[in-house]
């Protein structure tokens, strides 16, 4: 009975170390440069292009500092390579944009999907 007690803890402690920390809802600029990292990755081919439109868009969107905009993009890589689905991603966003806005981040998406030439089927189904 106390190993079970005991494995159960350290189980426990394991699990609750996995979980990604919660994202803040104000922190729309993460969301949004989270789902434009999950768009270049998708197609499980990164390409150079992708990258180079990401940064140029999470610069152009926030005004941001190469500096700054590295930072927040390892911020967001943390945080979606911790995320089970992109709805606190979305959510955040909803939460932060009106409509027109969250518009402008979907076409976003779509310069990130078209960036290397190819749209594949799993990109066209994010972005959708």
């Amino acid at each position: 009975m106390g190993d079970s007690a005991l494995l159960f803890d350290k189980l426990k402690t394991l699990l609750s170390a996995a979980e990604p920390a919660e994202l803040e809802p104000s922190d729309a600029r993460q969301a949004v440069a989270a789902l434009l990292i999950h768009a270049s990755r998708i197609d499980g081919d990164i390409d150079p292009a992708e990258l180079v439109a990401r940064d140029r868009l999470l610069q152009q969107k926030f005004d941001l500092a190469e500096a700054d905009i590295a930072g927040l993009v390892m911020e967001a890589e943390e945080a979606e390579a911790g995320a089970v689905d992109l709805h606190r991603f979305t959510q955040a966003i909803k939460d932060t944009y009106a409509r027109e806005h969250r518009g402008h981040i979907v076409e976003m998406l779509w310069e990130i999907v078209l960036a290397d030439g190819v749209i594949d089927e799993h990109e066209a189904h994010l972005v959708w």
